[in-house]
């Protein structure tokens, strides 16, 4: 009788898991849905010379727009064309790093 009472207690811990587990993947899958709808309202919000991050830490500057890419300029006389989607960020604001170090 001791056997089926431990074997009761089992399932349960086991079921606990298992709800614990679930809550953590849904509320771990929000987070990255609201993240993910931020980064493309500022796709969207793209104007002519804002700055974007590209796939590989590329930093360019949106200089037009098609149907569904963007023209970044990312040198002088470069101009690469990148689908929105495959935009990882928007710099906003941009503080250059002081490489001297004189203030």
């Amino acid at each position: 009788m001791n056997t089926a009472a431990q074997a009761g207690s089992g399932n349960l811990i086991f079921m606990l898991m298992i709800v614990i587990f679930m809550i953590i993947i849904i509320w771990s899958g929000r987070g990255q849905k609201k993240r993910e709808a931020e980064r493309q309202a500022k796709v969207d919000a793209l104007q002519k010379g804002d700055s974007v991050i590209l796939p590989g830490g590329i930093v360019g500057t949106v200089a037009g727009f098609k149907d569904n890419s963007l023209e970044v300029k990312i040198a002088e006389n470069v101009k690469i064309t990148v689908l929105k989607s495959g935009i990882v960020g928007v710099l906003t604001d941009i503080t250059p790093v002081n490489k001297g170090g004189a203030k």
